[in-house]
């Protein structure tokens, strides 16, 4: 094993050991003109675990989270894992019945939640009477039980005298966008080993002790700006990683993204980092720059990173043109397997899209479920080995399908579809669970989806499958568009012919006003499918002859 999979990395130890060796005055989060120092930070999370604890909160209950980007999320989740509480992220765009879904399959007994989602909190209140302590995160409620604010400032500040374990989890469940949203189970050591397997780590400590000394030496702390939502596996993730180190969190105001004000604040807050998810964030980020290059005074800033969604070639080499120094990273990972590999990107050395350098525990499993030899060039799902999680909260069927004993070792295979080439490169092809098939022939979404965004005229794109009688399924797309022109379906087609095989071709072409994303960036698939359907049903009933003959309907 390695080192950092032997290390007890306590989550809430590494808070508290932080705390004590940075200066208090340092920022720790900054959202518009309010500022919560380290100092403020550590005292202020205190007293909350303190009262989660006086509430009758004990080790390894679930506490849910319903609130847009807040500094009292940060605080709560902090204060949570100090009380050895488990965090459960909520969708904040979830109805009353999804959200009570997710609350009821974690057995949560107490939520934070903002005030812009009070509305909902009677109807949880009463279809899940345990959930007995509900806190709002700024200012007070009807239907609260407690204020964060009024917590935070009262009470002991100090250290909490409690013994924790390496292991205490994090409960992170996934967006739902194909299904059921499900309860990722993972033990904090294992975690925070995965955090340090990323080529961005320049040194990784063996312990405690070892990582205290970097966060002394070092000559100021990195400063995060997470442009997704907390709620969000990656904007938590990457929010944390930046906080153990004693750097600062940089957060967002308003309800919907704003590409111009993600660049006033980084310019603003003199951000290190800034974490996105893939084009849908890239892409108006790019549009931006181009539209008042050199506005913006960004020198500070060093990495872009995304996690979760494809990030273009074209996408990257615009923001290089901007800003020639920075290094791009994409992580290639999921709920359930942290650091599948990694694409890095610098000024006349960008990755093509989807093509990334395998982690350091990844793995190619073939389609009968064997392994495939190291050095072969093959396709198969993608996979790693440990440190994994412990599985899905409550689904041992679905644990035992993504959690596969092979040869002895324990490997997760999350359900991506990718070729690796002979010189070890993979190239992401995609997600089985998104796969459609056509005729006989698979075809991945996310590959049709790049093309269609390709074209000049296309700003994003979602694609699906939709039942027919003589393919099984057939290709339609969902776009949103620059201009309020109609698609030029003739030489749409012929641009696309270039990189997708005549049976991948959009069979049919919807251009919509907004396609269905969370906040997180990524698309809702459910949502999408149920619109195409729609759409074909108002289309004339004449179908094509042929799925490679694509259709437009207004």
């Amino acid at each position: 094993m390695t080192q950092t999979q032997q290390a007890n990395w306590n989550l809430a130890d590494i808070f508290d050991a932080v705390a004590r060796v940075v200066p208090a005055d340092r920022p720790a989060i900054v959202q518009g003109t309010h500022t919560v120092t380290w100092g403020e930070l550590d005292a202020r999370s205190n007293r909350l675990a303190r009262a989660l604890i006086a509430a009758g909160h004990g080790p390894g209950e679930r506490v849910g989270f319903l609130s847009r980007n807040h500094p009292g999320y940060i605080e709560g989740f902090v204060a949570c894992l100090k009380a050895r509480l488990i965090h459960v992220n909520l969708n904040y765009r979830y109805t009353v019945d999804e959200i009570a879904g997710v609350l009821e399959d974690a057995g949560a007994t107490a939520i934070f939640f903002h005030p812009d989602s009070g509305h909902q909190i009677a109807a949880l209140q009463a279809r899940l009477p345990q959930l007995r302590t509900r806190i709002c995160l700024q200012g007070t409620h009807v239907d609260a039980t407690a204020s964060c604010d009024a917590w935070a400032v009262s009470g002991d500040a100090s250290p909490l005298d409690i013994v924790r374990a390496g292991d205490d989890p994090l409960l992170l469940y996934t967006g739902g966008t194909t299904g059921r949203p499900k309860g990722v189970i993972w033990p904090g050591d294992r975690y925070r080993a995965c955090q340090l397997e990323s080529p961005l780590v320049q040194r990784r400590p063996a312990d405690l002790a070892e990582h205290i000394e970097i966060v002394r030496a070092q000559n100021g702390a990195g400063r995060v700006l997470p442009a997704c939502p907390l709620m969000h596996g990656a904007g938590i993730s990457s929010t944390l990683a930046e906080l153990l180190g004693g750097g600062t969190a940089l957060l967002l105001q308003g309800t919907s993204f704003d590409p111009d004000a993600l660049w006033q604040l980084a310019e603003r807050g003199r951000a290190s980092r800034i974490l996105i998810v893939g084009d849908v964030f890239a892409r108006p980020m790019l549009r931006a720059l181009d539209a008042r290059p050199g506005h913006y005074r960004l020198e500070h800033l060093k990495v872009i990173s995304s996690a979760g969604l494809m990030w273009s070639e074209d996408v990257k080499n615009g923001l290089l043109r901007h800003m020639p120094w920075l290094v791009l990273a994409d992580i290639y990972g999921a709920s359930e397997a942290s650091g599948l590999g990694y694409a890095v990107s610098t000024l006349g050395k960008v990755m093509p899209t989807g093509r990334f350098h395998p982690g350091p525990q990844t793995v190619l499993i073939a389609e009968d479920g064997a392994l495939v030899p190291a050095g072969v060039a093959a396709q198969g799902w993608l996979a790693r080995g440990e440190p994994l999680p412990l599985g899905y909260h409550g689904d041992a069927r679905k644990t035992a399908e993504v959690f596969r004993m092979i040869d002895g070792a324990r490997y997760a295979v999350p359900g991506d579809w990718v070729r690796r080439h002979a010189d070890g490169t993979m190239q992401l092809l995609g997600r089985g669970s998104l796969v459609i098939n056509t005729g006989g022939e698979k075809v991945f979404v996310e590959e049709v989806e790049e093309a269609l965004k390709l074209l000049p005229e296309v700003s994003d794109a979602l694609v699906v499958g939709l039942p027919d009688p003589r393919w099984g399924s057939t290709v339609a797309a969902l776009v949103t568009m620059h201009a309020p022109d109609s698609p030029d379906l003739p030489r749409w087609r012929q641009a696309m012919a270039a990189s997708l095989a005549a049976y991948k071709m959009p069979r049919f072409i919807w251009r919509v006003d907004r396609l269905p994303r969370a906040d997180s960036g990524k698309g809702d698939y459910r949502a999408a499918q149920a619109l195409a359907v729609e759409l074909r049903g108002r289309s004339d009933p004449a179908q094509p002859d042929s799925s490679t003959e694509t259709k437009e309907t207004s």
